[in-house]
């Protein structure tokens, strides 16, 4: 492979022109020939740049309402070529062909004319066939050919050209042409997923198009990579996680991330004002109250001890007093639907506080949940549901009235955020006491309850209502609930021990309702 290969022949066909003069310019500069064709052509020739035209140099018209340009041997024989074989140099001079050097090229917008809700025709004739070709081709012969399809490398370029009297170096060649196969594949990624859509083809492959966005300082661990990728097959996203605005305070982390999608999945699904704090993604205090102070004070209350270092998710505005009771803890991260300038100073005595202000939470809410192995993918839709006052079966000899279910539901949606095996207690609105992430659910009703006792009072859980993630596989977890005095019990169901359970739940005179809904989180 030659190091370095000098520029004498160029060809451009691009569809977004953006300083296509200025290198077409510099191109004439430096007595590089100019081959073009279609629109490209006629552009270059009104703004007085001397061009070829593709289809007289390959005496073949442009047919098919100019589907059909470059696809000529004349053009692929001169970017294919390679220059080491004198085999390939004489079959180009028994058929008259040129050597290209460089291909400039970009693509029919076909993304953003589906986005833009074309019609199907539109959406067909900006597939781009020639282009997309030429890429492949140049890049393919990186060795011998330059390929730019970003606008954003014509200056890179002409620099390069300029310090090496129009020589490209094997490096630069061997980039541009990395940079052109992702445009081409992504390309195709685009027109693959919208005819699956069109289709309605559910047997699809699973394809996904990303570009890194930034390199975070370590993952869970300090010996673990991480980078944030972001999803480029969707265009428009006005929910798009990089809306936030971050006010001020040091870089995101890994975990930082992972737990604020957990607090702020679950303020959303709340739907009121509302405070969440989390610990290592798991819920450690939620409050429902329209007075933020107070549900912070209430969330807080709830495990203090984990509060320390935890995100504050607030479903509402941050003000100045909800600012200062923040700030009499450290915390990692406050995010708030709006954060008032008085807030923000008194925050700014804490420099390592990260502070996002977030017009929606639903910017944290996959299309679909994705763990990788070593050689595949495991991918579910995210758990979206919920239980609501209708589709509750009460099962035992207690029933709730429809006022008294409010903090049944809160408990059930708070389990969902927390780690299996999951129980959760709930009192006036507000979460007392959280078992997570347990081996067995007995384990987590008893850790909720001696968190809820240590935390309030020993009588706090009287009138309380549970939540948990899955059936209960035995009834030993009711007498805990029964000997401090709860009030309802919200679980699937769909054990082989039901008949005990409720039987078991009917003796401490414990309302219990069926949602047929599991909400295991791993």
């Amino acid at each position: 492979m030659l190091n370095k290969i000098k520029i004498k022949k160029a060809l451009i066909s691009v569809f977004d022109k953006t300083n296509i003069l200025d290198i077409s310019k510099f191109l004439i500069s430096q007595k590089i020939e100019i081959y073009s064709s279609g629109g490209t052509y006629k552009f270059l020739k009104e703004n007085n740049i001397k061009v070829n035209e593709v289809s007289k140099y390959t005496k073949s018209p442009e047919i098919l309402d100019g589907r059909v340009k470059t696809l000529h041997p004349k053009i692929h024989g001169g970017i294919l070529a390679k220059r080491s074989l004198p085999k390939h140099l004489n079959e180009l001079k028994k058929n008259k062909i040129n050597l290209l050097d460089l291909v400039i090229v970009n693509l029919y917008p076909f993304k953003k004319t589906v986005a833009s809700k074309s019609s199907f025709k539109e959406c067909i004739e900006n597939i781009d066939i020639g282009g997309p070709t030429l890429i492949r081709a140049a890049a393919k012969n990186f060795e011998f050919v330059t390929t730019i399809t970003n606008p954003n490398d014509y200056q890179k370029f002409i620099n390069e050209m300029k310090k090496n009297k129009n020589h490209i170096s094997k490096k630069t060649r061997l980039e541009l042409a990395t940079k052109a196969f992702n445009e081409v594949s992504i390309y195709d990624m685009d027109i693959s997923n919208w005819f699956s859509k069109i289709g309605n083809n559910k047997e699809k492959n699973f394809l996904i198009q990303s570009k890194i966005v930034k390199k975070l300082r370590y993952g869970e661990n300090p010996k673990q990579k991480a980078a944030i990728y972001k999803n480029t097959s969707l265009l428009n996203n006005k929910n798009s996680f990089f809306n936030m605005k971050i006010i001020q305070g040091k870089e995101l982390s890994y975990n930082n991330i992972n737990d604020m999608q957990a607090g702020c999945l679950l303020a959303d699904e709340i739907n009121k004002p509302c405070v969440v704090i989390i610990k290592h993604a798991n819920p450690s205090g939620v409050s429902k109250d329209n007075n933020l102070l107070e549900a912070y004070k209430k969330a807080f209350k709830c495990d203090p001890v984990s509060a320390f270092g935890g995100i504050i998710i607030v479903n509402g505005n941050v003000d100045n007093k909800l600012a200062k009771e923040i700030s009499k803890t450290f915390v990692e991260i406050v995010v708030g639907k709006k954060i008032s300038k008085e807030a923000k100073n008194i925050f700014q005595s804490r420099k390592n506080l990260i502070l996002i202000e977030t017009k929606t939470f639903k910017q944290f809410k996959p299309s679909k949940e994705i763990k990788s192995m070593s050689d595949a993918f495991l991918i579910q839709t995210p758990d979206n549901f919920y239980s609501n006052k209708k589709n509750l079966k009460f099962v035992t000899k207690k029933k709730l009235k429809l006022k008294e279910i409010n903090d049944l539901l809160l408990a059930e949606k708070i389990c969902k955020y927390v780690k299996s095996n999951a129980i959760v207690y709930v009192k006036n609105n507000s979460s007392i006491g959280i078992g997570a992430g347990q081996m067995n659910r007995l384990d987590s009703a008893k850790i909720g309850s001696e968190k809820a006792k240590k935390f309030f009072n020993k009588n706090i859980l009287k009138g309380s209502f549970v939540a948990s993630d899955a059936f209960f596989p035995f009834p030993d977890s009711i007498d805990v609930f029964g000997k401090f005095g709860v009030k309802a019990i919200i679980q699937p169901g769909g054990s082989i021990k039901d008949g005990d359970v409720i039987k078991r739940a009917n003796k401490y005179k414990i309302a219990m309702a069926f949602s047929n809904m599991r909400h295991f989180k791993h």
